[in-house]
């Protein structure tokens, strides 16, 4: 019998609702890495057959590790349901099983080859380009015509690309809205991934001279640039000896050649390790992945081949011996770290790239656009760590507010700096707190050529106010977001004029959950007095 968390039960029943409400036919599934996107899909599957047990699911993939893994727990939990394998990387080819696991390489071109297929899920979504003349433009062109009317969803921990921004906005968008959202600061704060920490590093990938090509950096400059000698040699020594207590590193760099360098670096150390890059024949990468995840290899060196869909839990160090300008790969890659393992408490990231600085926490992304190129705002405030006892802080802040260290002078933090990233990877690690809330009022926010918000002003018993500003008249992400805040309260207003007729009947939360950041305060929370919800988070 499949057995679902708290929020894998209601990401199911949020996507069950946004199909009978009518709310469009190709939503997203947005679930961290590690989360269980794989139980998500398969109890879909499983309840979807029971109501109308002789329509034809496909899901599909963009890799045969996850065509494979997706498969696997279909079959753990309902072994009663006919499942095939359509992938050719498998060597499986079933075009007539109720269930087809498939990889994008292999069937894009085969859709008229399989009876009619009523439901697509597509795992990872975010690995869909934009452009309709790739593989996936013909699966999905080729679906609409063999099977009419056919229902799209998708699941993704990342629901944007770097070039063209959110995959529910835009020209050419495949999916049409979100229809559940559950932020990876929720499930670390309820034990179901454990929390990323960084430690301070002595040298920092030199960026000056590398390019930027088609919305990233130049991977060839970059890849000389991150395999200086001296940066290998002193990163490396570093890293082994933060690393000494981890159990399972994965590090990540920009080319084979670094990732060799790298490994021999490592090697000198003593430690037993192994690389992996898209030339790795299968068998030697299968067997190199196993013997890690046993235990048995301690570190691997890849080439960016290691994020996406891959699963060890055991994970304990990641080390980012790469610079990228996409937030998607970023999020990805650190999320390897997330997952839960006996013995693992959290997890150590080294940041050799100022990737962190770049993009800030990982829980906490935002989109923005400039000449048409999407990207991410950096860390709002500057953060530092104090030499003394290692606590992270804001970098204004020129007393260790745990050991009293002074501070003569800030620390830098410029975008091409020479000292690896120190600071948190969560908003969590940005020290939040509860606020009383003595009062509440709703106002329209109107500034000129923009389109009109909600601002919600908490009042505390100072009366100092804490605004939020709800996106109702907003499309997309940011318009279901702002409605589930006022669902959270128990309104149903779906628009700001709704709302300024209906707010005063909402609950008023008992406190808020704030998270400084510089001079303001953000809202992450609502904690609503006994005998309602005990506390509820934006956005769930």
């Amino acid at each position: 019998m499949l057995v679902l968390r708290p929020y894998q039960e209601k990401a199911l029943q949020d996507l069950f609702n946004y199909f009978e409400e009518g709310k469009g036919n190709a939503p997203l599934v947005i679930l961290p890495t590690g989360a269980g996107k794989s139980l998500v899909i398969a109890s879909f599957v499983d309840r979807v057959l029971k109501e109308s047990p002789n329509i034809r699911i496909m899901v599909v993939v963009h890799s045969r590790e996850l065509v494979q893994q997706n498969h696997d727990e279909l079959k753990a939990n309902a072994p009663h349901i006919n499942t095939g394998i359509y992938s050719a990387g498998l060597q499986s080819r079933n075009l007539t099983s109720r269930v087809i696991f498939a990889g994008i390489q292999s069937v894009y071109n085969k859709v008229f080859q399989f009876p009619k297929i009523s439901i697509v899920i597509i795992d990872e979504a975010h690995s869909i380009p934009r452009s309709a003349d790739t593989r996936y433009g013909r699966f999905l062109k080729d679906m609409k015509i063999a099977n009419p009317g056919f229902c799209l969803w998708g699941t993704t921990a990342t629901p944007f690309r770097t070039e063209s921004g959110l995959l529910t906005e835009g020209d050419k968008k495949i999916f049409d809205g979100i229809a559940h959202v559950t932020e990876i600061s929720t499930l670390i704060e309820d034990g179901y991934l454990v929390p990323v920490i960084s430690k301070g590093g002595i040298k920092n990938i030199d960026l000056t001279g590398v390019h930027i090509r088609a919305g990233d950096y130049s991977s060839n400059e970059l890849a000389h640039a991150a395999d200086d000698p001296e940066l290998v040699r002193l990163a490396v020594k570093e890293f082994v000896e933060y690393g000494k207590d981890r159990k399972a590193w994965l590090v990540y760099c920009c080319g084979v050649d670094h990732a060799h360098h790298v490994c021999a670096e490592i090697k000198k150390h003593g430690i037993d390790c192994k690389v992996v890059t898209g030339d790795t024949p299968l068998d030697e990468r299968d067997k190199i992945l196993d013997d890690f995840k046993k235990g048995k290899l301690r570190c691997i060196c890849n080439v960016m081949v290691l994020s996406t869909g891959f699963n060890a839990k055991n994970v304990d160090m990641i080390v980012l011996l790469f610079s990228t300008l996409s937030a998607g790969k970023y999020i990805q890659v650190v999320g390897r770290g997330t997952r839960t393992f006996p013995g693992k408490k959290d997890t150590l990231l080294m940041d050799y790239g100022g990737n962190v600085l770049k993009f800030g926490v990982i829980d906490a992304i935002e989109i923005t656009k400039k000449n048409n190129i999407f990207n991410c705002k950096p860390l709002p405030p500057p953060m530092k760590e104090c030499p003394e006892c290692k606590v992270i802080f804001h970098a204004r802040i020129m007393k260790c507010p745990s050991c009293g260290y002074d501070f003569e002078i800030p620390e830098a933090t410029a975008a091409h700096g020479t000292e690896a990233y120190s600071g948190p990877v969560l908003t969590s690690q940005q020290t939040p707190y509860l606020m009383d809330v003595k009062d509440m009022y709703c106002t329209r926010h109107h500034k000129p050529g923009k389109t009109d918000s909600l601002k919600i002003s908490f009042y505390d018993n100072m009366e100092k106010e804490v605004p939020l500003w709800i996106c109702l008249n907003h499309t997309g992400f940011a318009k279901e977001k702002a409605e589930a805040m006022v669902k959270q309260m128990g309104g149903t207003a779906k628009t700001v004029e709704d709302a300024l007729k209906e707010w005063h009947t909402w609950r008023k939360p008992a406190k808020i959950v704030v998270k400084p950041e510089g001079k303001w305060l953000r809202v992450t929370g609502f904690q609503f007095p006994r005998g309602q919800s005990q506390q509820q988070r934006l956005g769930e």
